[in-house]
C-alpha cells in the first residue's frame, strides 16, 4: 500500500472513531428523548392491528408505566398524559378523566401534607425526636431503639422522605460527639494506592450504617401504619373507592387499626435485627460487640449532646402547642368520624356521605386562622418598642407551603386515578383479570404472597406510587374475575408497594442515606434483604389474621359485581 492511501486508510479510521464516540455522547446527552419517542412508535403497531377500546387504553398505560420507569419526563408530566389520551382514544370524556386529578383522596393528600409541614415549621417534630431519645437512654442499643420508635411514629403523619431528613442530622450530631470523646468512629477511611494525590475515601462505620439503615427501613415501615403515612395508601384508597363505588369506602380509623400491628412488629424485627447484624448483639465476643460498647462515660456524652440540643430548643412555645393542639384535633376527627363501634360525629351532623379530607381540610383552614403568637395584645403598650408593626403570621403560611409541598406527587396521584377508571372503563383490567383466574385454584394465602412478593421486588427500581397505580386495578379485576374479596389482595399489596429496602431508587429514605451517609449500594443491598423477607411474612400473617376481622372480609361482596345496584 502506498503512503498516501495508508495515510488515507488512516485519517478515515480515526472519522470513523470520531464518529462513533460523538454518537455515543449524542445518546447520553439525548437519550430520554430518544427513548421517549421510540418508545411511543413501538407500541404503535399492535394498536393499529387491534384497534379495540381495550388496546387503546393499553396503549396510553404502557406509555406512561415506560416513562415512569425511566424517568425519561419528570413524573408529574408523564401522569398527564391520560387527560390527552384518554379523551383522544375514546376511553373516558374530559370531564371524568380530569376528575380523576381532584377528588376526596387528593384533598386528603394536600391537607395532610400542610399538617405535615406545619409540624416541621414549628420544630415540633424534633421535640419529639429529640424528647423520645433522651428519655431511652443513650447506649447504642437503646439510642437505635428510640430512633426506630420516633421515626416509625414521625412517618405515620408527614412524608417518610422528611422523616428520613429530619433524623440523619441527629444521628451525626450523636456520632460525632462520641467520635470526638473517642467512643466511636463514624466514617472508615479506604487505604490510598500508592502514587495517588487523591483524599482518601471515606465509608460508613457499622454503627453508622446501623443507625442510617433504622432510619430510612423504619420511616419506610411507619408509614404503613396510616392512610396519610405514604402516598401509596392514599392511591390504594382512591382506586378501590373508584373501581367500587357502591362500596363503603376506606376509613382512616379502619385502616389504622388494621395495619399498626404489622408496622409495630416491624418496627420491632427492624430495632432487632441491626442490633444483631451491626451492633454485636446476641454476639457479645464479636468485633461488632466491642465498638459499639461505649460504656458509662460514653453514655453521659451522648446524654449530654442529647441535652444541650433539646435545650436549644427553649421551652414549648404557643407556635408548637397550637400545631400539636390541631394535629390531635385531626387525629380525633379521623378514628371519630365513622369509626363503626359508636355512632361518629359524621353520622350525627349529616346524612350525607362526609369522607376523611373534611376534618384535614378544616384543621389546614385554622391554622390560617390562628396566629403564631400574642404580639397583637401588645398593640396599647406603654412601651413604643413592643407595639407590633406588622400583623402575626398564622401557624403556617402560603409561602412556606409553596416551597415545601410536594406538588409533582398530586399529580402522580390523579395519573394513577384516571389510569384506574380508565382500565374500567375500556374493560382493561377486565380482561387481564380474567387471565389470571387460573390462580384461583391455588391456596387464598399463597396467591397472596406471591402477589405481595412481585410488587416488593418491582417496587425496588421504580416509584412505589407509580407501582401502586399500575397494578392495584389489575388486581382488584383479578380478585372480582376470582369471586374473592378485592380487598384480600389489594390491601397487602398496598402495603408491599412501600417496601423498598435494597436500592436507593426504591424509595426517597433510601438515596438520602446513601447520598448523605455517603454509604455503598453493595452495603444497602446487603442490609436490605432480611427486612424484605420479614416484612413480606408480617405483613401477609398480619392481615389473614388480624385485617381481615378489622375490614370485615368474609366473603364475596354483591358491590364488587359489575351489575349491582344499591339498596
Amino acid at each position: 500500500m502506498e503512503p498516501r492511501e495508508a495515510a488515507l486508510t488512516e485519517e478515515e479510521t480515526l472519522t470513523r472513531r470520531e464518529k462513533l464516540i460523538l454518537t455515543l455522547r449524542f445518546l447520553k446527552i439525548y437519550w430520554k428523548i430518544l427513548f421517549a419517542v421510540t418508545w411511543a412508535l413501538i407500541l404503535i403497531p399492535p394498536l393499529l392491528v387491534y384497534n379495540y377500546k381495550e388496546t387503546r387504553c393499553a396503549y396510553a398505560i404502557l406509555m406512561m408505566a415506560g416513562y415512569w420507569i425511566t424517568e425519561c419526563f419528570p413524573m408529574a408530566v408523564t401522569s398527564l398524559i391520560p387527560v390527552v389520551l384518554f379523551p383522544a382514544f375514546g376511553v373516558l370524556s374530559t370531564a371524568d378523566t380530569c376528575g380523576c386529578y381532584v377528588n376526596d383522596t387528593i384533598m386528603v393528600f394536600i391537607g395532610g401534607l400542610v399538617l405535615a409541614i406545619a409540624i416541621e415549621h414549628s420544630n415540633l417534630h424534633l421535640r419529639i425526636a429529640l424528647g423520645v431519645m433522651r428519655t431511652v437512654g443513650c447506649t447504642h442499643g437503646k439510642l437505635l431503639g428510640g430512633l426506630c420508635a420516633v421515626t416509625a411514629f414521625i412517618s405515620m403523619w408527614v412524608s417518610n422522605t422528611a422523616a428520613t431528613a429530619m433524623m440523619v442530622p441527629i444521628i451525626f450530631a450523636v456520632l460525632n460527639e462520641l467520635e470526638q470523646a473517642g467512643y466511636c468512629r463514624v466514617y472508615d477511611e479506604l487505604p490510598v494506592p500508592p502514587g495517588s494525590l487523591d483524599p482518601p475515601e471515606k465509608r460508613p462505620t457499622r454503627i453508622t450504617t446501623a443507625y442510617l439503615l433504622a432510619a430510612a427501613y423504619c420511616s419506610t415501615f411507619g408509614g404503613t401504619g396510616t392512610l396519610v403515612g405514604t402516598g401509596t395508601n392514599l392511591t390504594f384508597k382512591g382506586i378501590f373507592e373508584s373501581i367500587f363505588p357502591h362500596s363503603e369506602g376506606i376509613n382512616f380509623t379502619q385502616w389504622m387499626i388494621a395495619s399498626l400491628p404489622q408496622m409495630i412488629v416491624n418496627t420491632f424485627l427492624t430495632w432487632f435485627y441491626l442490633r444483631v447484624a451491626y451492633l454485636g448483639y446476641l454476639r457479645p465476643h464479636s468485633k461488632d460487640a466491642e465498638i459499639a460498647d461505649i460504656g458509662v462515660e460514653g453514655e453521659m456524652v451522648t446524654n449530654q449532646v442529647i441535652e444541650q440540643r433539646y435545650k436549644e430548643l427553649g421551652s414549648i412555645k404557643f407556635h408548637e402547642g397550637a400545631v400539636a393542639g390541631l394535629f390531635l384535633t385531626c387525629i380525633f376527627l379521623w378514628l371519630f368520624r365513622k369509626p363503626g363501634f359508636v355512632t361518629g360525629w359524621a353520622e350525627v351532623i349529616t346524612d350525607i356521605d362526609l369522607r376523611d379530607s373534611v376534618p384535614v381540610i378544616f384543621v389546614s383552614i385554622m391554622m390560617f386562622f390562628i396566629p403564631k403568637d400574642f404580639n397583637f395584645l401588645r398593640t396599647w403598650s406603654k412601651d413604643p418598642a413592643k407595639r407590633p408593626f406588622k400583623s402575626s403570621e398564622g401557624l403556617i403560611t402560603w409561602d412556606v407551603i409553596q416551597r415545601k409541598m410536594p406538588w409533582s406527587l398530586m399529580f402522580l396521584l390523579g395519573g394513577g386515578f384516571a389510569i384506574s377508571r380508565g382500565s374500567m372503563a375500556s374493560g382493561l383490567a377486565k380482561k387481564i383479570g380474567e387471565t389470571l383466574v387460573p390462580l384461583r385454584y391455588l391456596p387464598a394465602f399463597l396467591i397472596m404472597l406471591i402477589v405481595c412478593f412481585f410488587i416488593g421486588t418491582i417496587t425496588e427500581f421504580t416509584s412505589n406510587v407509580g407501582i401502586a397505580n399500575i397494578t392495584l386495578p389489575v388486581i382488584a379485576q383479578m380478585c372480582v374475575a376470582m369471586e374473592m374479596h378485592p380487598m384480600y389482595l389489594m390491601v397487602p399489596a398496598t402495603i408491599s408497594c412501600s417496601f423498598s429496602f435494597r436500592l436507593p431508587v426504591g424509595t426517597p429514605p433510601n438515596a438520602i442515606i446513601t447520598v448523605v451517609g455517603n454509604m455503598p449500594t453493595q452495603s444497602l443491598m446487603i442490609g436490605g434483604c432480611v427486612p424484605s423477607i420479614y416484612g413480606l411474612i408480617i405483613n401477609c400473617i398480619n392481615f389473614v389474621t388480624w385485617g381481615m376481622f378489622i375490614h370485615n372480609i368474609k366473603e364475596f361482596p354483591a358491590w364488587a359485581t359489575s351489575g349491582y345496584t344499591p339498596p
